[in-house]
């Protein structure tokens, strides 16, 4: 019911605007504001408290990936540097990884796993004298950073700005951190957490880890606009490769294929970890919208790609395609202030065809 309502909202406005067509101003204006990245609205004015502006990030309803999400995130974190803004950030009931009920104390899917970036709680919003409301528009600030404007294009100049803001913003909750830090030593891998020299990111006593991270089940769909999958034989090739020429003793496969598990650890053996408390499929159909009998179903698949990139950031090395993972796994590789010694980002190209198979 809401798509048919959201569709005749969208006639009545092209009905309107035809009607206006002749008015040259009108038209001029309709056509800048697809253009504006720094309009916002006015959510609170009169309060006591505060004297700086707050910036409420209220994310829209989506039905993007975890990383999808939490890379736009970034991207109206930015803005709020930008312009000196203390953000507050609010999840929306209809993210992916929402539940009906509290996780970890809270009804707001962004605390399920993070601290609000300033210490300040929605509910102390009202208490504030000015409070801005962030317009999904506000991110195209930093789409101005890469020289590419496609949806998978990065550059280091965009991955290094987005370094700094994870390192200024983005903070796990003491819960989430725990259980990263409690899951990445049981595989024997130095947490992201744990103070140690720079030239040692990633190691233990065995020696250097290399990542992979294998993108699967829905990309298999070649949705428009989307990267064209790399298949898991071309990820394997280019892990054995790196693996064999850069001295390294173990690798970490993050990745939401079942296939992709039985295909490298016939080539690894006991040389592969990865975790194995993970909702995976050998299909077509992506793990966000799976069904599984267990609590906090939703929470968990959102903890476990989160983990996944924590990980992967954690390694000395990375194997990866162009998704929203690898790219949040350099994101915060470099907000610890250090890149991978080794990358291969294997790129296909992107699809663009006529079929609108592409995800909300």
């Amino acid at each position: 019911m809401g798509r048919i309502s959201k569709k005749l909202e969208q006639l009545k406005f092209a009905a309107y605007c035809f009607r206006e067509a002749k008015n040259s101003r009108f038209m001029k204006r309709v056509k800048a504001l697809n253009q504006e990245d720094n309009l916002v609205s006015l959510e609170n004015y009169g309060g006591k408290k505060g004297q700086e502006p707050l910036y409420f990030i209220d994310m829209e309803e989506s039905h993007s990936g975890f990383f999808a999400e939490h890379n736009r995130l970034l991207a109206m974190l930015y803005f709020a540097d930008k312009y000196h803004l203390k953000p507050v950030v609010r999840f929306h009931k209809g993210y992916c990884y929402a539940e009906q009920h509290q996780v970890n104390g809270t009804d707001n899917p962004f605390e399920y796993y993070f601290e609000q970036p300033c210490g300040i709680s929605l509910d102390e919003l009202s208490e504030y004298g000015c409070v801005l409301k962030s317009r999904k528009e506000n991110s195209n600030l930093a789409i101005t950073l890469n020289e590419d404007s496609n949806g998978y294009s990065r550059s280091e100049a965009y991955l290094n700005e987005m370094g700094r803001i994870t390192g200024k913003y983005i903070r796990l909750n003491e819960t989430v951190k725990n259980k990263l830090q409690e899951d990445m030593d049981k595989l024997g891998i130095c947490g992201a957490f744990e103070a140690k020299p720079a030239d040692l990111s990633g190691m233990t006593e065995t020696g250097r880890i290399l990542a992979v991270h294998v993108r699967g089940t829905d990309f298999k769909q070649h949705y428009n606009g989307h990267p064209v999958q790399v298949t898991i034989e071309e990820y394997l090739q280019a892990a054995v490769k790196l693996f064999e020429s850069g001295g390294y003793t173990r690798i970490f496969l993050a990745t939401d294929d079942t296939d992709a598990i039985e295909v490298f650890q016939k080539e690894f053996g006991d040389k592969l970890v990865f975790y194995e408390d993970v909702v995976r499929s050998s299909g077509n159909d992506t793990v966000m919208h799976s069904t599984v009998s267990r609590e906090n179903h939703h929470y968990l698949l959102g903890l476990e790609v989160l983990r996944d990139m924590y990980t992967l950031s954690s390694c000395d090395g990375l194997v990866a395609g162009l998704s929203q993972v690898s790219y949040a796994a350099r994101i915060q590789k470099k907000s610890t202030g250090k890149d991978y010694q080794d990358l291969v980002i294997l790129n296909k190209g992107i699809n663009y065809h006529q079929k609108e198979n592409c995800p909300d």
